[in-house]
């Protein structure tokens, strides 16, 4: 049976781009539940979450698989990269300067649009600064604050997908210090190491305490597994299908299709990435507007969600989509390509 490998190898061009994009499309789906019905819109209506008996819903899983496509490419830059510094360079470059626009944009939407906040905001200054903090250090207090969005169903935020970048970073920074120490070197124990963990968070999935480790952070050491061992993982079609048979059942015993999924979900993507070629492939290998997609939508939403005559999910959905791929082919031609075109340019000086 042919390898991950060898398919990687004998494919010039994979889905991955599409694949994300529709995996942002997926987090605008779930999200439009909460933004129209409010913080458990998504376990009370979501389709994904009722048919998994609320173990995960449409955008959670597309969070997972984020991480996961992450984790494995972010591995394969590590150990393509000419040094440490090469490769900090080329992570920076690609997440700092969508996110810094991604949080300007939002902070200007909540200034213009939430006469609550900017009431409640007694000292503007020092709430300038603190947007500051957050654009130089990754965080994101400055969009969580009394007032933003006060009559919408989620008050008091202005982008919730946010919180998953300052966590990307940390993954990244994760592949460095695994790096320096050589322990891709020896898979063997990191693999182990990764095992545990995965041991730990099984343990707090059946015990009930979910919340004690970072899902996300498991799903993205699970992706530089996969890469460091894909020449032992097996590529086939019937194993992709059998994966998907066997989540359809765990979906429906709690809480085994959260602890499957990560794996099995994962091999899907995998399989999706290297063996088909999907529509729009070749067209999202030159415009990915995967990551302005995921920066743009919830501020979108929010906005759309003003209107109570709006709120309702598939037309919160439907009035989004359009808007936000508009705003994600701006982020990709004005920020992200160009950034990406120095990061290229760098390479060639190091």
């Amino acid at each position: 049976m042919i390898s991950l490998k060898n398919q990687i190898v004998s494919r010039q061009r994979n889905n991955f781009n599409i694949i994300r994009l529709l995996l942002a499309l997926m987090v605008i789906f779930s999200h439009s539940f909460a933004v129209a019905l409010g913080p458990h819109g998504d376990t009370r209506e979501e389709p994904f979450s009722i048919l998994t008996h609320q173990q995960e819903a449409c955008g959670g899983m597309a969070v997972n698989l984020f991480f996961l496509v992450s984790g494995l490419l972010v591995t394969a830059s590590w150990l393509r990269s000419k040094s440490a510094l090469d490769y900090l360079m080329k992570r920076v470059l690609r997440i700092y300067p969508g996110f810094i626009v991604a949080m300007g944009f939002s902070a200007a939407l909540i200034w213009s649009f939430c006469p609550g906040f900017r009431a409640a905001v007694v000292h503007p200054v020092a709430w300038f600064w603190l947007l500051l903090q957050d654009l130089f250090w990754l965080t994101t207090s400055s969009i969580y604050h009394q007032g933003v969005f006060a009559g919408n169903p989620i008050p008091n935020i202005a982008n919730a997908s946010l919180w998953t970048i300052p966590v990307e970073f940390k993954c990244y920074l994760t592949v460095l210090v695994v790096g320096f120490l050589g322990l891709f070197k020896r898979r063997l124990l990191f693999f182990v190491a990764v095992l545990l963990g995965y041991e730990f968070y099984a343990f707090c999935l059946f015990t009930g305490h979910a919340e004690q480790i970072d899902e996300c952070f498991i799903c993205f050491l699970t992706g530089a597994v996969i890469w460091l061992w894909q020449d032992k993982i097996p590529f086939s079609k019937p194993i992709a299908c059998g994966c998907l048979v066997v989540l359809l059942v765990a979906s429906q015993f709690r809480p085994w299709f959260s602890l499957m999924f990560p794996i099995l979900g994962g091999y899907c993507i995998l399989w999706l990435a290297y063996a088909p070629k999907l529509m729009l492939s070749s067209w999202a290998d030159k415009t990915d507007l995967s990551y302005g997609t995921y920066l743009y939508a919830f501020p979108v939403q929010q906005t759309l969600a003003m209107n109570a005559v709006l709120r309702h999910p598939l037309v919160i959905f439907l009035l989004a989509t359009p808007v936000t791929l508009l705003f994600a082919w701006l982020s990709w031609h004005l920020v992200e390509k160009p950034f990406l075109a120095m990061k290229r340019s760098a390479r060639k000086v190091i």
